[in-house]
């Protein structure tokens, strides 16, 4: 499982090798009936890096993306680092003063952008004067653009740019989507980036260096074509994206602006998608309701793997998509922005994986509440914790860097600040993240253990748990439920009494048409704790 990284390893020096080793007119990217083929990748990112270094940005600089998923975000983004400039994802639901707030912590200096987002930019302006390049990436910028992405990506010279100058450590800058508190950027270096993905149980081959990675690009005539369903603004979605790309595959991209079980299928079908990339219960129940709305309609036969990352994926919801594709893995990765590859479940017709359970990965170790490591094989719970390669840290901020990435027995780890139970046969369960604990009564109670207890109720489809103050208690625990019809609170608490203690019993169980969420499928905790303090005012 150990990766090996070698003189080579710079996510733009393995663009340019698999765009000279793979057919130029292989597709690279999908969406809708626009096809981007690898030698028009190639080329179109070369003549936008070249035009954002004639602008007067140099290596390091900061560049912020502003869009859904686009052929123009992936574009951009291998021009940044083919130019040595760092890619900040922002995420397009974010307010004016969110979306500032991420770019001046980034120091931006560029900003690229859809055409929807183009009445955000004088707001955006007015706040970061540093934003001296406004890039609209599909029109013509209402006159808030200093360039369209489309001319710098057609003219110009195509040919690569001089590597000389780039190194294995050019980084990564990967914001999180500070559903807890304000996002933080982690810095990864991009050599290591890559070797954490090459842990995967997915990847067959671990190539030890980048021309062997090459030679097995190019004798793969058959790669992979990964349809993900998250936003590439989030980090699972770029994620998965690149780890096709840099194999010499294709990204297909849902062209919705709102997820569609049916759209995703449809494109599945007619692109013969390999992979799809989920983000839990919150893109897989949809995808599961359109199969039992419609069997037999699509043929996916092509698809091998659907796999998630960043969420919690239910047993029972498993079992469903396996109903319809019994021949498929489905490959729940457990892993954060601060600690990719954290473990894995994986789950075939023949091999069922509990909820929230899940085998570590290969340097993951878990941390006892004295701050050293718990020996191997023994059993109890205490924090999650992942050891090299990692992220530098937070950008610019040191304090959170010292706190999250420790010298822990001699060696440097990332404890990203989840709690887990390790069993007796070294597989482990996750109790929750520290930040989203709820003390009730001094009892501690994790969010995530009660949610999926919820979720495994009949009729109930998504819920976010969180606690509200509480005089008697300090904090009650309140499960807001996004559903039509007042719940039946009688039903619900009978059917959780068989599997959660008494204390974690939620005190008020309410009904919401909308649960505050992301794009990506992450729950919004601060929002859904003011929306459960509003209801609960008024009831």
């Amino acid at each position: 499982m150990t990766a090996q990284v070698a003189t080579g390893w710079n996510l733009a020096n393995i663009f340019d090798g698999v765009a000279a080793r793979v057919p130029k007119d292989r597709p690279a990217i999908v969406h809708g009936d626009t096809v981007v083929r690898w030698g028009e990748l190639d080329a179109r990112s070369n003549r936008a890096a070249r035009a954002l270094l004639a602008t007067g940005h140099t290596a390091g600089e900061r560049v912020g993306f502003l869009s859904r998923n686009h052929p123009g975000y992936i574009e951009g983004f291998v021009a940044c680092l083919k130019s040595r400039l760092i890619h900040v994802n922002l995420n397009y639901r974010y307010t004016v003063d969110e979306l500032a707030g991420v770019l001046e912590d980034a120091g931006a200096t560029a900003l690229l952008y859809q055409q929807e987002f183009a009445p955000l930019v004088p707001a955006l302006l007015e706040r970061l004067p540093a934003l001296r390049s406004r890039i609209c990436l599909d029109g013509d910028g209402l006159g808030q653009a200093t360039a369209q992405f489309q001319t710098m990506a057609a003219q110009g010279d195509a040919s690569p740019l001089d590597a000389s100058t780039r190194e294995e450590r050019d980084p990564l800058l990967l914001y999180t989507g500070g559903t807890t508190g304000r996002p933080k950027g982690v810095v990864w270096p991009g050599h290591h980036y890559r070797a954490c993905q090459l842990e995967s149980p997915l990847v067959q081959r671990r190539p030890a260096n980048l021309g062997e990675h090459l030679d097995l690009v190019a004798a793969n005539a058959n790669p992979g074509r990964v349809l993900p369903a998250c936003p590439l603004m989030h980090g699972a979605g770029i994620s998965s994206t690149l780890a096709e790309l840099l194999n010499g595959g294709t990204a297909l991209l849902l062209a919705g602006a709102r997820f569609d079980a049916h759209e995703l299928w449809q494109l599945a079908e007619r692109e013969r998608a390999s992979r799809v990339l989920i983000v839990g219960d919150v893109f897989a129940r949809p995808m599961l309701a359109a199969l039992d709305e419609q069997p037999g309609r699509y043929d996916l036969s092509s698809l091998k793997v659907i796999s998630s990352a960043g969420l919690m994926w239910s047993e029972e919801v498993k079992a469903g998509l396996l109903r319809h594709m019994p021949w498929l893995v489905l490959a729940d990765i457990y892993g954060a922005s601060e600690a990719a590859g954290l473990g894995y479940a994986i789950t075939t017709q023949d091999r069922a994986t509990p909820t929230g359970r899940f085998e570590p990965g290969p340097r993951t170790v878990m941390v006892g509440d004295d701050g050293h490591i718990v020996p191997a094989g023994q059993e109890g719970e205490g924090w999650l914790a992942r050891g090299e390669p990692l992220p530098e840290g937070y950008f610019g901020d040191p304090k959170k860097t010292a706190e999250v990435f420790r010298t822990i027995d001699g060696q440097r780890y990332a404890v990203p600040g989840d709690r887990v139970r390790r069993h007796a046969d070294g597989s482990m369960q996750l109790l929750g993240r520290g930040s989203l604990v709820i003390n009730s009564g001094g009892e501690k109670i994790y969010v995530e253990e009660v949610e999926e207890a919820l979720k495994r109720l009949p009729g109930v489809d998504d819920v976010l748990v969180v606690g509200v103050p509480d005089v008697r208690w300090g904090s009650a625990i309140v499960a807001l439920l996004r559903t039509d019809t007042p719940p039946d609170v009688q039903a619900l608490r009978a059917g959780l009494a068989p599997h959660l203690a008494g204390y974690k019993m939620p005190k008020h169980f309410l009904a919401v048409d909308q649960l505050p969420r992301a794009d990506s499928g992450k729950g919004d905790y601060k929002a859904a704790r003011a929306l459960a303090e509003q209801l609960l005012e008024t009831t």
